[in-house]
């Protein structure tokens, strides 16, 4: 395990059972053993049919749905309850059919709908310690809801798996979803690709990552020289052409459908991000389309994935 990880399994704790089955923790040695023997019985399987959607995804809010099997979860909540319930509408699904609500950090544009998603259900929300007290008094009324991240949520057959980013936020994580033979990673507001970062994209079968910004758009955009400073460092986004060179090196197992998320309005464009990608990839030998599906999230509307489209 690497640092950040082991310091992410300190924080772990009892889980409660709740009704959806979710077993006790248990020691962080053996919880890390158990995950990677699960994670590499998930390679050799094919993969079940699982839908992603990103109900939007921007600098205004951030929301994705994902369904492996019967189980449904959300991660981020930064939209009004009115959109997620819409959007959840178009993909077959009720705010009540949700299982959990996993959170990466405490930034409005992927909470400021959480109060209100949490007031209309009973479903548990799980993150770190340090993200929940740092949204608030707004969830303070659902601390009861409230369930601190362990090495391994179990929901079902399905295994959420948190690992450590890079922002500047309390503690940050992304996401990685097993399911019968079924790899799902959400990384985005990177700073950096780190080697946790890495170890959890590799073999994704749809993998969310950040393609942020484009660099000479940034230093020459509105924004002000310290704003510019933040998005570039360690603790900041990703940008299309880092997004790219990482893309050429992750480890594919099969056709990986990628979404590129997180995208500026002001410091990027679709046909930029778009460029970017191509020019990178075709220059690596790597085929968009064969071996690598892109396709770009967006603020407004929803952009999906299945696996066995």
């Amino acid at each position: 395990m690497s640092e950040s990880e082991q310091q992410l399994f300190a924080l772990a704790c009892a889980v409660a059972q709740n009704r959806q089955g979710i077993s006790d923790s248990v020691p962080v040695e053996t919880m890390a053993d158990n995950t990677s023997s699960r994670v590499m019985e998930s390679t050799i399987v094919d993969c079940e049919d699982a839908n992603v959607c990103m109900l939007a995804s921007g600098s205004r809010g951030n929301a994705a749905f994902i369904q492996c099997g019967s189980k449904r979860i959300l991660i981020d909540a930064g939209i009004s309850y009115r959109r997620i319930c819409r959007g959840l509408h178009d993909v077959g699904c009720d705010v009540s059919d949700l299982d959990a609500v996993f959170i990466t950090h405490e930034h409005s544009d992927h909470v400021s709908g959480l109060p209100v998603l949490l007031k209309h259900s009973a479903m548990p929300v799980y993150t770190t310690r340090e993200t929940w007290q740092a949204i608030g008094e707004a969830i303070e009324p659902y601390d009861r809801r409230f369930v601190r991240l362990t090495r391994k949520v179990c929901l079902g057959a399905m295994d959420v798996v948190p690992f450590a980013t890079s922002h500047d936020a309390a503690y940050p994580v992304g996401y990685t979803v097993y399911s019968s033979g079924c790899k799902i990673t959400l990384a985005t507001d990177l700073g950096y690709v780190s080697p946790d970062v890495e170890a959890a994209a590799a073999e994704s079968d749809i993998l969310i990552l950040e393609s942020n910004h484009d660099e000479e758009l940034l230093r020459h955009g509105p924004y002000p020289r310290s704003v510019q400073s933040r998005i570039l460092s360690r603790l900041g986004h990703l940008s299309n052409k880092t997004a790219a060179d990482f893309l050429t090196r992750i480890p594919r197992r099969r056709l990986m459908k990628v979404l590129l998320a997180h995208r500026s309005e002001k410091n990027n464009t679709p046909s930029i991000a778009w460029q970017t990608m191509h020019t990178v990839l075709n220059q690596a030998g790597i085929s968009i389309g064969q071996d690598i599906l892109l396709r770009l999230a967006c603020q407004k509307g929803r952009v999906s994935f299945n696996t066995k489209e």
